[in-house]
């Protein structure tokens, strides 16, 4: 029982509360350790690959955050979006598709998670990834309704046939990644 008696005290094993620096919506900035770290909702993102067509879906989005850098409005990316709370990767990936590719998957399709990765030391959010792989009958296409934020009224999502991956103008190292998964999975390396 003596060993037991210089255990510290519970509260010991427990971080202080985080420092909130600035809070807006899900996000906060808050003080850790000696790091400053932006704490924000985890993320899917997907290409959709339509076998039959050789096709991918990719989208022209028009990011504020990008413009703000390099003023062009628009940048090629992916279907992409957080994971609600209460929502798993797949749950959260389902709906994005809908709302920004009006691509319904058929009930029962089954698609296949990549590890999560962390896009930066400075943000706690993890992006999911999917490569997609989608034969006619995994899917049916409706309109592309969006989440009604202005920055997605302006978006739209494309369909490129995929011998034309190596043109497509990157400007961002997620697309970049899951462009190089896409030939990884098609088999496009030489």
């Amino acid at each position: 029982m003596d060993k037991f008696s210089k255990m510290r005290p519970k509260s010991e094993f427990f971080a202080k509360k985080d420092e909130v620096l600035f809070s807006k919506g899900e996000m906060n900035i808050v003080e850790y350790e000696d790091w400053t770290i932006v704490k924000a909702p985890d993320y899917i993102i997907c290409i959709p690959i339509l076998l039959e067509s050789n096709q991918m879906v990719l989208r022209q989005e028009y990011i504020p955050t990008f413009k703000y850098v390099d003023g062009q409005e628009y940048h090629a990316t992916l279907v992409a979006g957080r994971i609600e709370s209460g929502e798993t990767p797949i749950n959260a990936l389902f709906r994005e598709l809908e709302e920004e590719a009006g691509i319904v998957v058929r009930e029962g399709y089954e698609p296949e998670e990549l590890r999560p990765l962390f896009t930066s030391k400075g943000l706690t959010s993890r992006a999911y990834p999917f490569i997609l792989p989608l034969n006619e009958r995994d899917y049916h296409e409706v309109i592309a309704k969006g989440d009604g934020s202005v920055a997605e009224s302006k978006s739209r999502s494309v369909k490129v046939d995929i011998k034309h991956i190596n043109n497509i103008n990157v400007t961002d190292l997620v697309t970049e990644y899951m462009l190089m998964k896409v030939k990884e999975y098609m088999n496009l390396y030489k």
